[in-house]
């Protein structure tokens, strides 16, 4: 099965394919004589917004102006020094793993880490983890999974007195209430943002926490 390319991918091998083939364009219609401005025309009528500058389509067009179409090359040449490896497979799954670990983890602690540049780290993340930072959602309040069960017990019999007494029993009920004040620091909405796919769920924040 073949893996899943995230649509940052597609969008960045798409933008390299048109980087590759337009100085081809570019040398082909110089050495058939036509002027940059012309070739920038005729390429932008095609490629439209991914289409080169003028500029840069002058650039080329008097790189290409002279040679030899069967001589010349539009690939880069090698270049001295260790190639880029920041974003290797092994990169990936450290940042990965990082992230899982501690959902809150800032870029640049990653970037300490793993002795790679910020920039790269937040490549990795974004376009090939697909990874998002999101704030908590507030809800009124925690409950626990016996706390939920609790309330569904109550509420249950509750609805089977009224069934069976009506009237008679709403006008039984006697309501009051209190209130418990506990003072702390809330988190900010900054502070709560963590590391989440995009289908992932989002996570919750309480407005009402149990009592230190």
């Amino acid at each position: 099965m073949c893996a899943a390319i995230s649509v940052g991918e597609k969008m960045a091998s798409a933008r390299n394919d048109h980087l590759m083939k337009q100085p081809s364009v570019i040398e082909f219609l110089t050495a058939e004589g036509c002027s940059a401005v012309v070739i920038h025309k005729r390429m932008k009528a095609v490629y439209g917004d991914a289409c080169l500058t003028e500029g840069k389509v002058r650039k080329w067009a008097r790189f290409y102006r002279g040679e030899d179409p069967k001589e010349t090359t539009v690939r880069d040449c090698k270049r001295p020094g260790r190639p880029v490896s920041a974003t290797d497979t092994m990169h990936q799954q450290k940042v990965d793993e990082m992230i899982v670990a501690n959902r809150r983890v800032k870029q640049k602690d990653i970037a300490n880490a793993l002795d790679i540049s910020k920039e790269r780290v937040h490549h990795i993340i974004t376009v090939h983890l697909g990874y998002r930072k999101v704030s908590a959602r507030w809800v009124p309040r925690q409950l626990t999974v016996e706390m939920k069960a609790q309330r569904k017990t109550i509420c249950t019999q509750l609805l089977e007195i009224f069934t069976h007494d009506g009237e008679r029993f709403l006008r039984s009920i006697i309501t009051g209430d209190e209130s418990w004040v506990h003072h702390y620091d809330s988190e900010s909405k900054m502070q709560s943002m963590q590391y989440r796919h995009k289908n992932s769920p989002t996570p919750k924040k309480f407005k009402v926490v149990a009592s230190a």
